[in-house]
This record gives structure tokens, sequence and C-alpha cells, in this order.
């Protein structure tokens, strides 16, 4: 959410330049994705530094390309959503409410076999869904016991959240196409409406 007013404040110096031609769409959006690696890379390995030690946590490096990559297709979205708003606040408001539901649809709340029909579409669109099942399943698959009433092992949490069948790779594609997806949507955005 922090990059929307920065990308809002920047639409009017992108918009000028290029009209003067000094900018192209694809090579700013491309620029702007290449700018914003290292600091997510960053917030990334700081994060898991001080989440997944501290606290235990399993499979620290699956932890911590989880968060970066789901970092970098929530960087595309708001990038997307600051190019198709007239003001941050609007945008804010927007994203959070967007997120809200993807969060809600993700599984955790609601697990998906759970989810009423009309509104299982929002578990697939939502790319927490598949951040979450990597979380989980990184957490909890190498856990042969456990010291609990309900789960006596970490494949009857997975099952419980029907988290049984995740294939982690392929929920990895499954984000980086989204991260691909919000990129070229905001160039599109940008070309249409900003030039």
């Amino acid at each position: 959410v922090a990059v929307l007013p920065f990308v809002m404040l920047q639409r009017d110096v992108f918009v000028k330049e290029r009209m003067n031609g000094h900018y192209g769409v694809m090579e700013y959006v491309l620029a702007r994705f290449v700018v914003a690696v290292p600091g997510v890379a960053l917030l990334a390995v700081v994060t898991t530094l001080l989440v997944v030690f501290p606290a235990q946590l399993n499979g620290p490096v699956i932890y911590g390309l989880d968060l970066f990559v789901s970092l970098l297709v929530a960087e595309g979205f708001m990038s997307l959503v600051a190019a198709c708003v007239p003001h941050y606040i609007i945008g804010i408001a927007l994203a959070a409410g967007i997120f809200g539901f993807h969060m809600l649809c993700e599984g955790f709340f609601k697990v998906k076999s759970e989810i009423p029909n009309y509104l299982k579409w929002g578990y697939y669109i939502a790319f927490h869904s598949y951040t979450f099942r990597i979380f989980m399943h990184n957490e909890f698959n190498p856990i042969n016991n456990l010291d609990c009433k309900p789960f006596c092992d970490g494949e009857e949490v997975l099952r419980f959240y029907d988290m049984g069948d995740v294939d982690v790779a392929a929920d990895f594609g499954v984000l980086i196409g989204f991260a691909v997806f919000f990129q070229l949507c905001f160039a599109v955005v940008l070309y249409k409406f900003h030039t």
C-alpha cells in the first residue's frame, strides 16, 4: 500500500516526459520493477530473519522466497491501482477492500471446501491463497509429530485446511504469473489512459 502515493506522484512526471518523447511505457514499467526489487528483497530478508528464527519456523529459505514473490505481486497490484484511480485515498480504500476480500477467501478464515460456491472464484483469483498455501506447506509438511489434541502431525493440519495437495513449485509459478500480469496491466493502463 505504501507504494501507491509514490506511483501517483510520479505519474505526472511520467506523463510529461512521455509527451516529450523521453519515456516509453514498457521502459518505465520495467525500470520501476527493477528499482523495486532490491527494496522488496531487503524487506523480505529482514522480515524472514525477524520472524522465522525467533519463532523457530520451518524452511526459512522458502518462507523468505514466498514473502519476496508475494511482495512483488503486491507491488505490481498497487502500481496498477495507482494508475487507475484519481486520488491516492481512493486507491488505498479500493486496495484495502480488495486485499480484505482476498484474505477472507485465502483459506484461513474459511477453508476452501467451506467457501460458498458463489464466492469460490475469490479463492482462485486471490494471490494470497497461493502465498498462504506455500507458507502452510512449508511450515506443517515436515512436522511428523504434533503435541496437539486434534492433529497428530503436520499432514493432518494441511488436510484440515484443504491443503494436502499443495505443489509449491506450481504455486510459485502462479505467483510469478500474477506479478507479470499486474506489471503488464499497469503498462496497458499507462499506455491507454496516461499518454
